[in-house]
């Protein structure tokens, strides 16, 4: 016994000291992935940025390539042309032209270029030995005037007959650079680098303006200040940038400190705590044979215990059997319901259109003039009929919706035309019972993706029941809006209204309010739990207030997401910065 607890602590000891190593290991590789991703996003920014600055110069000296008067010192146009350029490039504090002997000719700053003699500078003496179509990328150097860093990016511009004419430079701020780094929220211990391929640094979070200009080894390179850091390094491909992303060694492997000292000191409580266990076992080796002899005698106990478990779970699984059973059962005849349905209703609309059509026929006179006493029965007969096959075209959506046969069309519909086809339909009716009818609708509302035909069912549902629960003298009113983000159809009456106990049970299928002032209105029940149906095919919702003898609103509301909104045209912005 004793031996085995020294095993065990020994074990403890390994695996928590294993699992430390293992810990550390997982932060510094962590760390690297971390840098050498960071440092291939910011690699990709300079780049793409450089690149659109280079894109603009190509477009000065093609555009100046052509103009007369490109050599004409402070012309108005060219000003212009180069001001229109600079804007393409949010990060570029200005746009110059140089002539071949180093005279400055155009500057977007000002209309009158300072009398300025710039044939030493890098870009000029670059571009005069060569570089003819590519870009040359300065390192950073102060302003003689403003005394503000800047890199320059040149470009050659050539006579027709090919000789070296002088140069279209582009100046960068490098700040632009800091500012970015500086939005990325990155970590305190982190050290971002972005210097030119010849040495010096361009840009560098933190402590831009210490570094800036100053050679990479002077204090921005792998190790910085003396701190032992975790690095990375990534050189552009298309310009001569180099990015250099750093972690402190001490903050990444912080956390793991912490965690070591508190693993270890539960190390050194846990391994007190077995050698005790391991001297209370001894101790207690001596009563496990009374201990063995209890437990023998409970042994029994415990057997009958389990028989009537197992009986217990026996008569579970029965009785999850039979519901299954009768789930089953149910479902079954559920279908059966709405196959049934579905076969009436098909076989029903069959003989009805043809008692609607030769109504129709009978009451137009097609067969001969009838007595008034017979064109107001056969008139009769066709209103019933038309009642029946709503009827019966409602009962076949619902068992369509129920079966999930029921298939959308969706198209572009525009919603106050819609709206206003639903409420010529239902004009007569409403005349006829003497109610009033009017409509209140943004005057810009947008187009609807959506099957037109179950929206107008939608729409011609709720105005019907309106229509038929609201006595002669009441009126009916149909808005359309914009509710936030949303479109918000409601249709609102001064009818009879509903209980409030019954809110949620009248838009279940076959349900209508059983009540003595209502059972006299005829109907199936299936109307607004078809709309609610219907609604939610469309991702919305249907909602119900009301007041008895007040009135019922309904409240159809559809997402966002079916807005069909004209697709703007984009306007592509050069990324870069020109300095």
């Amino acid at each position: 016994m004793s031996a085995f607890g020294v095993v065990l602590i020994l074990g403890l000891n390994a695996m928590i000291g294993y699992d430390l190593l293992r810990e550390h290991g997982t932060l510094v590789d962590q760390a690297r992935d971390e840098t050498q991703s960071l440092a291939l996003v910011l690699e990709r920014h300079a780049t793409d940025s450089f690149s659109g600055v280079a894109k603009t110069l190509a477009g000065v000296a093609e555009v100046l390539a052509v103009r007369g008067d490109r050599w004409t010192r402070g012309a108005p146009e060219v000003h212009a042309l180069l001001r229109r350029q600079l804007a393409l490039s949010p990060l570029t504090r200005a746009l110059l032209v140089v002539s071949a002997d180093g005279r400055l000719i155009h500057d977007t700053d000002t209309l009158e270029p300072a009398d300025l003699d710039l044939s030493d500078r890098d870009y000029l003496l670059a571009h005069r030995d060569g570089l003819a179509g590519t870009v040359h990328l300065g390192v950073p150097v102060e302003g003689r005037t403003s005394g503000a860093w800047f890199v320059s990016m040149s470009r050659r511009l050539e006579t027709p007959d090919g000789r070296f004419a002088g140069v279209a430079v582009a100046v960068v701020e490098p700040a632009a650079f800091r500012g970015f780094y500086e939005s990325l929220k990155l970590r305190n211990d982190a050290v971002v680098t972005l210097h030119h391929a010849d040495g010096p640094v361009v840009a560098r979070f933190p402590d831009h303006e210490r570094f800036v200009g100053r050679p990479v080894r002077g204090g921005a390179g792998a190790r910085d200040e003396g701190t032992d850091r975790i690095s990375s390094h990534r050189t552009s491909s298309e310009v001569p940038l180099v990015v250099t992303v750093s972690l402190a060694r001490d903050a990444v492997l912080a956390p793991w400190r912490l965690r070591a000292v508190v693993e270890l000191a539960a190390a050194l409580g846990a391994s007190l705590m077995l050698g005790l266990l391991t001297l209370t076992l001894v101790r207690e080796a001596g009563r496990r044979e009374r201990m063995l002899e209890d437990l023998q005698a409970s042994e029994g106990a415990l057997r009958d215990s389990q028989r009537r478990l197992i009986l217990d779970i026996a008569a579970r699984h029965r009785a999850e059997a039979e519901l299954i059973a009768a789930k089953q059962a149910s479902d079954s005849s559920n279908r059966a319901k709405t196959q049934f349905l579905a076969n009436m209703s098909h076989e029903l609309r069959t003989p009805l259109n043809a008692v609607i059509g030769f109504a129709e026929a009978l009451e137009s006179g097609i067969f001969g003039a009838m007595s008034a006493k017979q064109t107001e029965y056969v008139s009769d007969i066709r209103r019933s009929g038309l009642h029946l096959l709503s009827l019966i075209n409602d009962i076949l959506d619902t068992t369509k919706i129920e079966s999930g046969k029921y298939v959308l069309h969706e198209e572009r519909l525009a919603v106050r035309a819609v709206v206003g086809q639903c409420l010529r339909q239902i004009e007569p009716l409403a005349v006829q019972k003497g109610i009033g009818l009017a409509a209140s609708m943004e005057p810009e509302l947008p187009d609807l993706l959506a099957d037109e035909r179950a929206l107008r069912q939608i729409l011609l549902n709720l105005l019907s029941n309106a229509v038929k629960f609201t006595p002669a003298g009441g009126h009916i009113v149909v808005t359309a809006d914009r509710a936030e983000l949303d479109l918000r159809l409601r249709v609102t009456d001064t009818g009879i209204g509903i209980p409030q106990s019954e809110l949620e049970q009248v838009l279940e299928p076959f349900h209508q309010v059983d009540n003595s002032h209502t059972r006299r209105y005829a109907g199936t029940g299936l109307g607004l739990g078809l709309v609610k149906s219907l609604v939610e095919m469309h991702q919305g919702s249907l909602g119900l207030t009301s007041a008895l003898g007040r009135g019922t609103t309904a409240t159809v509301v559809l997402p966002a997401g079916r807005f069909v909104v004209a697709q703007e045209a984009e306007t592509v912005q050069v990324s870069g910065a020109l300095a």
